[in-house]
């Protein structure tokens, strides 16, 4: 079980890296930091579905 959770964190961790770009900072302009703080929130949605999958899986290996 302890190299599934390796596993699975080091994929979460991959989707949500991938999608971080700039540093944002104070003087980050509006544009910027809407574009950036939309394509984090992208990278979140897809490590929450694949935690969801795992959980989903390991769930139906439980009932078998």
């Amino acid at each position: 079980m302890e190299m599934l959770d390796e596993t699975l964190y080091a994929r979460v961790d991959e989707l949500i890296s991938s999608h971080k770009g700039e540093e944002l900072r104070s003087t980050t302009g509006s544009r910027t930091l809407i574009a950036e703080l939309a394509a984090r929130n992208e990278g979140l949605e897809k490590a929450i579905r694949e935690i969801a999958l795992e959980v989903q899986r390991l769930a139906a290996e439980r009932v078998d």
